[in-house]
């Protein structure tokens, strides 16, 4: 076979970086940026650049797998692996019911629209509450405040970064991240271009971290965010720096719910909390209001803590009550490529808290359940007691918190099966490992970041090479399992109803559908410069369809019957006081933060060679006043220990932590079916986090892994057990 240039774009992350993919042989040898990409303009990190090695990994599976009564796994064929599956579920539904079966999707079907949507569809053809997402883990929060807010949980405005003069940042490291849920392939660029205009780029975050490194950092206690948010908003109506005239325009009661809720919270009040001078609080208050074009943005620091969609209410609010929301250079709306905002209204799946979940109830949030209630779920008894769980491209048993409590609880299951390219450690549990795809592998579709996309930008790419003889795509097994069970999955009742009359359409044909009936559809040949599935599959680079996102559109975005936002929820009242209530843990006095790394994705990516190299470990981060309180030096082993458990990690003594923070970085301390990861070594960052449902996020379960109450000392007894995810198989 010749060798091909084939161009897609890298989903690992949501920067969707343009890449070029060499092929030879009808196997990916090379990856090289696009710098024909009209959105990254030649950029892409190592992790897209390393998707050879990802697929030529000797632990990756490329044959489904049966686990014997042994513990060892063996080959099996796929017939005979979908067939045992099926049965083993069918007897489980006829004595327990549909909902008694579920499914886990995790971080890897970020563009993998076919296994996220099928995996949906299944729970929905069940009947089945047990739609678990790693959206519950760190970002339901946003989805959350979309439906209550703005009338639709896909609502979420973005910063109008390359047109704002002051950046307030909450939380996230875009230098590294690339900006979740603000889609800005060469991050760096749109950042930094706010200062190269004469503007200002503030971070707030418990770690000088790449991006608070490069701007000017304001260091707080982690966890605090949103009595700092607060006290900014009072600063704001006390000096009567609100915009009133958008806030009586633009919201339902012009404000006054949310000035009587932040009231008593002065920067004098909340300086103790945060570690925030009240002056330094007021200033920024000041600055931040007064600059005509301003917007706040934030993400996993603030969606990972103890009250993530209470955090997510207040800095809309910030934005909403400076009048900066639907302004030029302000707080705008994106553009869907496919209108799944209309799309999933139309079908009655754009949901929040319709139902509560079974034992700890927890709100829905988009129809599905939070991960932190899984383990919960299989233990305890009654109707709708999780039975069978299929995890798709995820790996709870390490991303979940609580995940020693998940570890033990999925050996109760009756039949856990596992999609994945990795033996990972939930595979350690399971009965079937079948063998999934990666990107390059299949069609790839930005279906979720094209609405937080930068600039209004079509997307929607073929796959560069066909996977290993042995795997399958992930929405195709699932749909096997349906068929074989007389199933049609589908979220959408109406595609379900015509999957019963024998006309079951294919996830391209599904989303070309609604791609076509979109706003930039082509309307079945209607509109003749209009899009389809064809007609994006010819332009893998994407297009940028406008210079700009549109302002003054408000009404036509808002799905709120008034078409105001709805600023006026008694929730974030009690939310506020509940977290103004929470006492400093004395006994565990340092708050633990994760660190993101830029060569690994979650749990993902340690057992990559080629993104192993050079000094790479797992290392505490511990300021040195902390750490001379605690007798410790840079090298040096120490306990980690919270209220759940406790770890054993390397230090490193770094002033890049404020005082009374630690960083870990998560994703290690492996003990799957992955030698490289395996000795990686480190600690799995999960054990020092739990699944009790009142320690997390109320009203949309998010899970609490930031601002963990712990504390460290030096490890007195050298050579110490780490303790061990899982000990073995089933």
């Amino acid at each position: 076979m010749p060798t091909q240039e084939k161009i897609t774009y890298c989903g690992i992350c949501e920067g969707q970086c343009g890449i070029v993919v060499t092929v030879e042989g009808g196997k990916a040898v090379k990856v090289r940026p696009d710098k024909n990409s009209p959105l990254s303009k030649g950029f892409a990190c190592p992790k897209g650049i390393a998707y050879p090695s990802i697929a030529a990994d000797p632990d990756r599976v490329v044959e489904p797998l049966r686990r014997l009564p042994s513990g060892n796994l063996v080959p099996v064929t796929w017939d005979d692996a979908l067939d045992d599956i099926a049965d083993r579920l069918r007897t489980i539904i006829d004595r327990d019911g549909g909902d008694s079966v579920g499914l886990f999707g995790g971080h890897a079907l970020l563009d993998n629209y076919s296994g996220f949507f099928w995996d949906a569809g299944m729970c929905a053809a069940l009947g089945s509450p047990h739609n678990y997402t790693s959206s519950s883990v760190d970002i339901n929060n946003y989805w959350a405040i979309g439906s209550m807010l703005y009338g639709h949980p896909l609502i979420n405005p973005i910063p109008d970064i390359d047109r704002t003069d002051f950046l307030l940042v909450f939380g996230a490291n875009p230098l590294i991240s690339h900006s979740s849920m603000l889609t800005a392939p060469r991050a760096r660029d749109h950042f930094t271009g706010v200062v190269r205009r004469g503007g200002r780029v503030v971070v707030i975050d418990p770690r000088r971290s790449e991006t608070a490194a490069a701007f000017d950092w304001l260091p707080i206690r982690a966890d605090e965010d949103v009595l700092l948010m607060a006290s900014l908003l009072q600063t704001i109506f006390a000096g009567g720096l609100a915009d009133q005239d958008a806030l009586e325009r633009q919201t339902t009661d012009g404000g006054r719910f949310i000035r009587d809720m932040v009231g008593g919270h002065t920067p004098e009040s909340t300086e103790h909390r945060t570690g925030i001078p009240a002056a330094t609080i007021r200033a920024l208050a000041h600055d931040f209001a007064t600059t005509p074009r301003a917007a706040a943005y934030g993400r996993c620091g603030i969606s990972l803590g103890s009250a993530g969609t209470l955090a997510k209410y207040l800095m809309d609010a910030l934005n909403i009550v400076t009048g900066n929301l639907d302004r030029v250079g302000g707080y705008v709306f994106g553009e869907e490529f496919i209108d799944l905002q209309l799309i999933t209204h139309l079908a009655g799946a754009a949901t929040y808290d319709t139902w509560r979940t079974r034992v700890d109830g927890f709100p829905e949030v988009l129809g599905t359940a939070p991960a932190v209630s899984m383990a919960r779920e299989i233990t305890t008894p009654g109707k709708g007691q999780l039975k069978a769980l299929i995890v798709n491209a995820g790996n709870p048993a390490m991303s979940v918190p609580g995940s020693g409590e998940l570890g033990r609880a999925l050996q109760q299951l009756e039949l856990l099966v596992v999609l994945d390219v990795q033996q990972t450690e939930t595979a350690g549990y399971a009965d079937y490992v079948l063998p999934g795809v990666l990107g390059i592998e299949r069609d790839c579709l930005p279906w979720l970041n094209s609405g937080h996309t930068i600039k209004p930008f079509a997307l929607w790419a073929d796959k560069t090479v066909e996977p290993p003889p042995g795997c399958r795509e992930e929405w195709w097994v699932v749909d096997q399992i349906c068929e074989r069970l007389g199933l049609v999955p589908s979220p959408f009742p109406l595609i379900r109803e015509l999957g019963e009359t024998g006309l079951r359409l294919t996830p391209q044909q599904t989303f070309d559908l609604f791609l076509r009936i979109s706003p930039r559809g082509d309307l079945f040949g209607q509109r003749p410069d209009g899009w389809n599935r064809e007609k994006a599959w010819q332009n893998p680079q994407g297009v940028i369809l406008e210079d700009e996102l549109p302002t003054d559109v408000l009404r036509e975005k808002l799905y709120t019957p008034d078409k105001r936002v709805h600023l006026e929820q008694p929730k974030m009242r009690d939310e506020l006081v509940r977290h103004t209530a929470r006492s400093v843990n004395g006994d565990l006095p340092l708050r633990l933060v994760s660190v993101r790394e830029l060569r690994t994705c979650n749990t993902y990516l340690l057992n990559v060679e080629k993104l192993m190299t050079g000094d790479r470990r797992q290392r505490l981060r511990i300021n040195p006043v902390d750490a001379e309180a605690a007798g410790i030096n840079s090298g040096d082993m120490v306990t980690i220990r919270s209220a759940e458990g406790e770890i054993e990690v390397e230090a490193l003594v770094s002033e890049e932590m404020a005082a009374g923070n630690i960083g870990l970085p998560q994703g290690w301390g492996h003990n799957g079916g992955w030698r490289l990861a395996n000795a990686a070594g480190g600690a799995n960052y999960n054990l020092l986090t739990t699944s009790a449902a009142e320690t997390h996020d109320q009203l949309s379960g998010n899970g609490h892994v930031n601002g963990v109450d712990t504390a460290v000392s030096a490890v007195r007894t050298p050579g110490a057990r780490v303790p061990a995810l899982h000990e073995g198989g089933r």
